[in-house]
């Protein structure tokens, strides 16, 4: 003779473990994507490439509210008549570009020098020695999706722990780079914020002070 409050237990244990996945594919489909921790393995140049003497990490925005690594490539070399991209990693804003997802440019895996400074002579040493990183969006007019800062901070903190030489002070906005009129990477983007939050991100990585 069966137990009917060992089935009605049977029941509620099966409605639970199919509710649990129900909720896990959900959580799945509108997880963000690019969503993650950045992992050093997933952006280092290859073994056989020794590594640029970096000096400075230059923040951009795009100043377009949508785009991806792709579009800029193909305008850089359309439009200014480069090799390429200028930039050494792309961070996404979702439109469409995953949201918060990073991408290393062909120039981060040759350590190749950047084309993002300006043309000038006071620029050059920021192309030469600088990475530039250019977060999809316009921040003169938008604030930052939490996510993507929280990818821009975890790459600078990345950089910063496997790049002799840089320290949270030499991270800059390109408004920052001498003769350079602009205000990239957006009035509303705080520098100084984000040396703050590198710093606290090193910290809680256990990487020592520079």
């Amino acid at each position: 003779m069966s137990d009917p409050h060992g089935d009605r237990t049977a029941s509620i244990i099966a409605m639970g473990g199919s509710l649990v996945l129900i909720l896990l594919v959900l959580w799945m489909a509108h997880a963000p994507a690019g969503a993650g921790t950045i992992a050093w393995r997933a952006i280092a140049p290859p073994l056989d490439m020794p590594m640029h003497p970096w000096r400075w990490i230059v923040i951009h925005h795009s100043g377009f509210h949508s785009g991806d690594t792709a579009g800029i490539d193909a305008s850089h070399v359309r439009d200014r008549g480069w090799e390429g991209i200028g930039y050494h990693f792309v961070i996404g804003n979702g439109q469409p570009m995953p949201r918060g997802r990073v991408e290393a440019t062909w120039r981060w895996k040759q350590q190749y020098h950047g084309a993002h400074a300006g043309p000038g002579p006071q620029q050059a040493p920021y192309n030469q020695d600088g990475i530039g990183i250019c977060v999809i969006g316009d921040y003169d007019h938008d604030t930052m999706d939490p996510l993507v800062e929280e990818r821009l901070v975890e790459l600078c903190a990345l950089l910063i722990e496997h790049v002799p030489g840089l320290t949270p002070a030499r991270i800059i906005g390109h408004r920052d780079v001498p003769g350079k009129a602009t205000d990239c990477p957006g009035r509303n983007v705080d520098i100084d914020r984000l040396r703050f939050l590198v710093t606290e991100e090193l910290r809680r990585r256990g990487v020592p002070a520079r």
